[in-house]
């Protein structure tokens, strides 16, 4: 245990039967004893005086457990340049709250932490917050830009234009939906843009500017498709009679279509060409 070096110094008693020297030496003996009483006070009530203690007297080993707490140190009293290098470690450290820390964190490279608020700025914007409700990042304007959150069950992407909700994305239970205030734009810029499995149109009002020919496979089913049709209509306007035309003199009934005579049929006499 370290000793009190700088404590009164107690002298023995002379080697003397003179009566007036034993008192003066008791006189001295409670003199001293009185000083080390209120120096002894001095210290147990806190009254230790920092530059009063010298470098390395205080040892960890010779303090009581939770005799030393923050409420005891007076402010500003203990300074990094008081304190030895690598003197402080981790697991020498016991606190509950570190709300009066205000200071550069460098690099932090492992731990948990947890019911934090985090932001990428203190009061400057754009800006990124991360709370325990999700992720929110505002404009240069300081308005909300998008949050990312959750849905009901499923987690949910929101787009909005100074807090005034434009867009979402989210999932859940019944699927992934995606969804806009105003049109939504799916576009491959250097590829195609690819739709894996069934695809439904059930609840589709309208669809526009959708042209077969730009379908893949069905392009060469279409361009059959108009030969078989154009020879149809080929056939009809050769072959369909629109008009007819009866000879009295040769007794021929002709019968034509838009292009040609189709037919030509000969009624003998005696016979109504009206029948």
């Amino acid at each position: 245990m370290a000793q009190w070096s700088d404590s009164p110094r107690l002298s023995g008693p002379p080697d003397s039967q003179d009566l007036g020297q034993l008192l003066l030496y008791v006189k001295d003996l409670a003199n001293t004893v009185a000083k080390m009483a209120k120096d002894l006070e001095f210290i147990i009530n806190g009254n230790l005086d920092a530059n009063n203690i010298r470098a390395n007297s205080i040892q960890t080993k010779n303090l009581q457990a939770g005799s030393v707490s923050a409420d005891k140190i007076q402010a500003g009293a203990i300074t990094s340049e008081k304190i030895q290098a690598n003197a402080v470690t981790a697991d020498k450290i016991q606190v509950r709250q570190l709300s009066a820390i205000s200071a550069d964190m460098g690099k932090i490279t492992a731990g948990e932490i947890y019911g934090a608020y985090i932001a990428t700025s203190e009061d400057r914007f754009p800006m990124v917050t991360l709370t325990p409700d999700g992720l929110t990042g505002y404009n240069s304007r300081g308005g909300e830009a998008l949050s990312l959150g959750q849905s009901n069950e499923g987690g949910a992407l929101l787009f909005m234009d100074d807090g005034s909700p434009r867009g979402s994305i989210f999932g859940d239970s019944e699927g992934f939906h995606m969804g806009n205030m105003a049109s939504v734009h799916i576009k491959s810029i250097d590829d195609k843009t690819y739709l894996d499995g069934a695809v439904s149109f059930e609840n589709a009002t309208e669809v526009s500017g959708l042209k077969m020919g730009y379908i893949e496979g069905l392009r060469d089913k279409i361009s059959d498709l108009e030969n078989s049709i154009g020879e149809f209509r080929g056939e009809l306007v050769n072959g369909l009679i629109v008009n007819a035309a009866f000879d009295p003199a040769s007794r021929n009934l002709k019968l034509f279509s838009q292009t040609r005579t189709v037919a030509t049929v000969n009624i003998p006499a005696g016979t109504s060409s009206t029948t």
